[in-house]
């Protein structure tokens, strides 16, 4: 077991053997180039930099690549920005480096890290753990969650903030930027005409029969009842695909052709996606904490919420108080309550609270700060 992460672990130590740049930068993505939102904004605040006379030079390098050539670049970086766990760290030789910790969710909610590992991928995390030197998160009060389920020393842990995120700024706020953007959208997509947009963006269930998310969520029950006022769009998530069985899996294709509805599950901008959506339906996922910073209308369609917390991941709080949104469990439910506006607002704020504090629209900014001006 590890065969492959100490056989990448070995290539990279040899590599390492060539001088250090110590303006060099590596960005670790996915092979799939999911998660990459975080690294997107800091490779936007890095050029920001360069173009003010900085000389940062850096590149995204997926994280499962065996090229020889994205490997030397990476072992010669001073820099290393993650967005995900990466258990190669554990075998490799690090003096020198820096390696900052963004990971791909946001906040306070369902469980994840140190909480989910068996005993033996346990004690590969205590191995390469000791080697981040900052984890950046949303806000003081999911610290200590942070840095056990990292299992890195509290000092380490910075509520700087969420990178992508700062496109939640002033001018993508505005009245004339969200104009401009419908627009695009209603250009490529003109089902989007005259319609408020609904956004189903479910999270992946380890249990096929769960995750077959529209074995539960009726697409002819929707459109019947509400396609005239509301146009539907889905965003599954990466891994979705991963807990489909033969039975369940579907084609995403054929079903936005047959119902006219939109598919933005390729889509990777994210941030335009939830600015353009005038209510979200969603589950465990945490796009839904992200999406409290616009303070809009949020279902929650947790058709399995008891299987979720009793055999998968469970969260860091009683669900059904805190969530800043009308729980429903089946779609006529689900239905009523966006023909009634029932979306339980009053929990908006007091969420918004635990999960951001003071929302910052600046976080890449911050930890660039704190970890390249030493």
């Amino acid at each position: 077991m590890y065969a492959k992460h100490k056989i990448y672990a070995a290539i990279f130590n040899i590599l390492r053997k060539f001088p250090q740049k110590n303006n060099r930068i590596t960005l670790l993505t996915n092979k799939n180039h999911s998660f990459e939102a975080n690294l997107e904004h800091i490779a936007k605040e890095l050029d920001n930099r360069n173009d003010a006379g900085k000389n940062y030079e850096f590149k995204f390098i997926p994280k499962d690549s065996l090229s020889l050539s994205n490997i030397r670049y990476f072992a010669s970086s001073k820099y290393v920005f993650l967005v995900d766990n990466f258990f190669p760290l554990a075998f490799m030789n690090v003096d020198g480096m820096k390696w900052v910790q963004l990971w791909h969710g946001t906040g306070l909610f369902k469980k994840f890290g140190y909480d989910l590992l068996n005993d033996e991928d346990k004690k590969i995390m205590e191995m390469f753990a000791p080697k981040i030197d900052l984890v950046s998160v949303s806000s003081e009060n999911v610290v200590d969650t942070y840095a056990r389920n990292f299992y890195v020393d509290k000092s380490k842990v910075k509520p700087f903030g969420v990178p992508r995120n700062d496109f939640y700024n002033e001018e993508h706020l505005s009245d004339a930027y969200l104009s401009d953007l419908r627009a695009s959208f209603e250009k490529d997509f003109p089902q989007l005409k005259g319609k408020k947009l609904v956004l189903y963006a479910p999270t992946f269930r380890e249990d096929p029969k769960n995750n077959a998310v529209f074995d539960y969520f009726d697409i002819d029950k929707f459109i019947n009842e509400l396609g005239e006022e509301y146009a539907l769009s889905i965003r599954l998530h990466p891994n979705y695909r991963n807990f489909c069985d033969e039975e369940h899996n579907i084609d995403l294709e054929e079903l936005s052709n047959r119902y006219d509805i939109i598919n933005f599950t390729g889509l990777k901008e994210g941030q335009k996606l939830l600015l353009l959506a005038d209510i979200l339906i969603a589950d465990y996922s945490s796009i839904m904490v992200d999406y409290t910073i616009l303070k809009k209308p949020i279902v929650l369609f947790a058709y399995d919420l008891d299987d979720y917390i009793n055999e998968e991941r469970g969260f860091y709080f009683d669900y059904e108080e805190i969530v800043p949104g009308k729980i429903v469990c089946n779609m006529d439910d689900l239905v009523d309550s966006i023909k009634e506006e029932d979306f339980r607002l009053a929990k908006m704020e007091e969420f918004l609270k635990l999960q951001f504090g003071e929302f910052k629209s600046n976080s890449s900014k911050l930890i660039l700060d704190y970890i390249l001006e030493d």
